[in-house]
This record gives C-alpha cells, structure tokens and sequence, in this order.
C-alpha cells in the first residue's frame, strides 16, 4: 500500500508491507485516542483543529524519542565494536560521528509514516509536513555522505598518499556534486518534479550557472592539471612570479592554495592562477639533497695584471698551487697553451695573468671543499668571468652544496665567498667599489704629494703593503715592494721618489684610483 493516494504525485512515497503497515495503524489508533482523551478533558472534543495539531505535535516528540533511542543504541554498540574491530577507518567514522548522523534519518522517517495515517483529510496539512520531512532526510544523507567521504579522503591522505597530491581539491569536488544533486532532489520535493526534469531545465541557465561557479569550475580545471602532471605537492617550496608568495605549500582546496612564506605570512592564490602565471617548484632541488650556488664577486680591471715568473714563484706557495703552476709552466715551455680541458688533467686557468690563476685556486679549493656536491651529473663546479660591466669584471661561482637544507646552505655560500674576498690580495687583485664621499676627501690630501702616514684605513695596493705578509697594513714606498709596484699606474712626466720623501709628488696616483 501507499501511504499517499496514487493521484497526489507531490512528494516520496514509502511502500509498506502489509505486516508493518497493520502495526503502524495501531500505533496510529493508539495516539490518537490519547490526543482524544486530551481534548475531552479539556472540553475540546469537536475541535479538528486543535485534534490535528496535537496529534501532529505528539508524532513529532514520539518520534524524537524514538530517534533518541536508536542512537543510544548505535552509540553503545558502536563502542562495542570499537574494542574489538579499531582500524584507522573505523576510528575516522567514530571521530566524525558519522553513525549518529546516519541514524537522524530514523526521526523524519518516524514523523512521515505516523503522520500520514491521520491527516489523510487534510492533504495540504500533510503534504508540507511530508515535504519538510523529505527535505530533512536528504540533507541527513547528504551530511553523512560527505562525512563518510571525508573519513576516506583523510585515510588516503595520511596512509597511501605518498606523493603527497593536492586531494583536498578532488574531495570538495566530490562534496560540491553530493550538495548539488540534494539540492535538487529538494527542489523536485518542493517544486512536485522528478529531479529529470529539473536537470533538462537546468540546460536554459547554463551560461548563468558558468558565470557564478567561475572560480570553481576553473579551480576544478587546474586542479585536475596539477594533479595529472604531478605540478604541485602539499609541503613544496613554490614561489610565484608577479606574487608575495614564496614559501611552503600548506593547502591546495578547490579555489585556494595557501602559502606560508618564510616571514610567517600567508598567501592565497587561485589554483588556475598558478597554471595561467607559471611558478617555480623546488621540490626536486629538496629531494636531490643539493642546492646551486651562483654568484658574482666584482674585480676591479685595474687590478688583472699579467703574472711574471716572480709572481707565480710567490702564487706557487699558496696551497693546492705549487703543483698546478709547475706542470703549466712545464706546458708552456713546450709550446702547449691548454687553459680549458687540460690533456695533464689540470683544472682550468691562465697563468698569463694573476686572475687566471685566482680562478684555477678557487676551483681546486672548491674541488677540496667538503660541502661542495661533486657526484658529477648537473653539479657542475667551475670559476669563471662574465662580461666586463662599469662596475668591474663579474668573477663568477658556480657549484652545488651537498645539502638543501636552507641554513646549511647559507653558511656554505657565505664561507666560500668570505674565503675568496680574504684570499684576492693574495693574487695582487681587489674588489671594485664605487667612491664615497671619504675618498675624495683622501684623493685630494693625497694629490699634491701629502704624507699618508697620517692617514687610516688606505686601499691596497696603492698605499698600504696589505699585500705584504712581512709587513700588513704599513704604509710604505712603492719602490719597497716591486710587485705593488707594477700595479700601480704613474703619471708619464711624474717625477722620481726622492728615497728620502717616499710621501712626495708621484707616490699618490693622481686619476681617483686611491679613492678606490
């Protein structure tokens, strides 16, 4: 039997067998001689009125009570099993209470049987207590479903999801078509149509729907993209150009990635913003264990001198040299000029000049170095120069650390350019820096010939010998050490130093170089 006439066609129907169906006819008869009962003790007996919604008000409480005791029921049983049957899954279910919101379905379906058997005369009455019943139990199935989604999606998540994929997306994708297809099972509910009709009406709003679902349905696209081809991992380090954002991946959702740079603040982004404006992902620098180092140490071109064989004799005592500047000395004289991919397997550098020799010390130092990654591969390791600019000649670094982690690596940069800037005066080279205020104030004393034994803090080479181990950071006479000497331009009519005034006219270079 149904229990609404075949002819209503307005809401869901319940089929009941004619077993359960005699039982809920008594339980019906007996709640209504009790709202009879009621009415004539209160000399309301004739009222329909007031006899229908008593009687509606009692099915309800009747079945909240049921409902109450059901999921007492669940619960206690539940717990039971919980003692004996405790997987991650089974934990999850508890954890979100997805048993309890599974059987707030009891209550409305409780109401909807009960109240049908009495209000059969008053079908309107009935018919949108039925409706708010239905529309009740879908939003139940539709809470637990979800609910029920999440506890998979978070066992995925913690337990297979190796990769780490941005899944979150994917789950509200799925959630956001679960509400979609209750609401339009509710408004079939409310508007007398089977939800087949609703989605063929739905086709006339497309283009609206398009416009307000934008963000999702593109959010949607680049998350699919994304996930296809492997772009983008919970935890990487991105960093998106035109953006704030540089940091760690903490959320990929359907219409958000959240980023928490390294000053602690967040950055959202629309996933389809990172497929339209591109991102830099570093996780294959963080899983290779290893992190490039590249960059420029500014030489000044005043100070590359060509390297005599006094020169080299005095290079030849640093480490890692004398070898080197013996077998290219032995090269040279045999009329082999070898800089780059030495057939002796020397590394590469000029001994024609004091920077070509810096350049073939940095890379073997660099080659001994025990934080410096040399498993080969794309771990290159070289010392070169980049092309001569106004601010001097780039000597440039190139190599990988053999760890990525961040303040590793900054010590490991910082460690190999302090060495390299303490280790130039050793090859008579110096930086290039722009002139303050201070060395044209030192220019112009020093110009007409005034004593720089007065004065504090002079650059090498021109007036300190901090090129002189004997002797570091006294000023002396340029005739004192030869090798100072050769770097120091002069004046073509500059007279001779009077041994006697080593601090006279000519010792100071007049073009601005000592303001360096």
């Amino acid at each position: 039997m149904l229990l609404f006439p075949k002819d209503t066609g307005t809401v869901p129907t319940v089929e009941l067998s004619h077993h359960t169906e005699e039982s809920y006819y008594a339980i019906a008869r007996f709640i209504m001689k009790g709202v009879q009962w009621f009415l004539n003790l209160i000399g309301q007996s004739d009222n329909a009125t007031l006899f229908t919604w008593v009687y509606a008000i009692l099915v309800f409480l009747i079945a909240l009570l049921i409902g109450s005791c059901v999921k007492w029921v669940v619960l206690v049983t539940t717990r039971g099993i919980a003692r004996k049957f405790d997987t991650t899954v089974y934990r999850g279910l508890r954890e979100h209470s997805f048993f309890l919101k599974a059987c707030r379905i009891i209550t409305p379906i409780v109401f909807i049987v009960l109240i049908q058997f009495t209000l059969f005369t008053r079908q309107s009455l009935a018919l949108w207590l039925t409706r708010i019943s239905w529309i009740y139990v879908v939003f139940v199935i539709a809470s637990a479903l979800n609910t029920l989604l999440t506890v998979i999606w978070e066992h995925i998540n913690e337990k297979e999801n190796t990769r780490k994929l941005p899944l979150k997306g994917l789950l509200q994708l799925v959630k956001g078509v679960v509400w979609i297809v209750a609401i339009i099972f509710v408004l079939g509910i409310l508007l007398s149509k089977t939800p087949a009709s609703l989605l063929a009406g739905l086709g006339a709003f497309s283009a609206v729907l398009m416009l307000v679902f934008k963000d999702n349905i593109l959010g949607v696209v680049a998350g699919v993209q994304l996930s296809e081809n492997d772009s983008l991992h919970v935890g990487d380090w991105i960093k998106v150009k035109g953006t704030d954002a540089n940091g760690s991946v903490m959320e990929v959702t359907l219409t958000s990635v959240k980023v928490q740079n390294w000053d602690k603040t967040i950055t959202t982004l629309p996933p389809y913003s990172l497929i339209s404006n591109g991102f830099t992902n570093y996780r294959n620098m963080q899983e290779s264990h290893s992190r490039r180092i590249q960059r420029s140490y500014m030489i000044d071109a005043d100070s590359v001198l060509p390297a005599d064989d006094a020169m080299l004799a005095k290079f030849a005592e640093l480490p890692f040299m004398k070898e080197w500047i013996e077998k290219k000395i032995e090269q040279r004289n045999a009329g082999k000029v070898e800089d780059a991919n030495n057939s002796a397997g020397l590394v590469d550098g000029s001994i024609d000049t004091n920077l070509g020799v810096f350049r073939a010390y940095m890379k073997m130092w660099l080659d001994a170095h025990p934080r410096v990654d040399h498993s080969g591969g794309i771990s290159f390791c070289f010392v070169t120069t980049l092309a001569q600019t106004s601010g001097g000649i780039p000597l440039q670094v190139y190599c990988f650390t053999n760890t990525s982690a961040w303040l590793d690596y900054e010590a490991i940069q910082a460690s190999i350019f302090e060495h390299l800037a303490a280790m130039l005066y050793k090859f008579h080279l110096y930086t290039f820096e722009n002139p303050t205020g201070r060395d044209t104030v030192l220019d112009g004393y020093l110009s007409p010939g005034k004593n720089p034994d007065v004065l504090f803090g002079l650059p090498y080479p021109y007036f300190n010998a901090s090129g002189s181990p004997e002797n570091p950071g006294k000023p002396v006479q340029r005739s004192a050490y030869p090798e100072v000497s050769a770097m120091q331009p002069s004046a073509p009519d500059a007279p001779s130093p009077q041994p006697s005034a080593p601090a006279q006219t000519g010792d100071a270079p007049a073009n601005g170089n000592a303001a360096k």
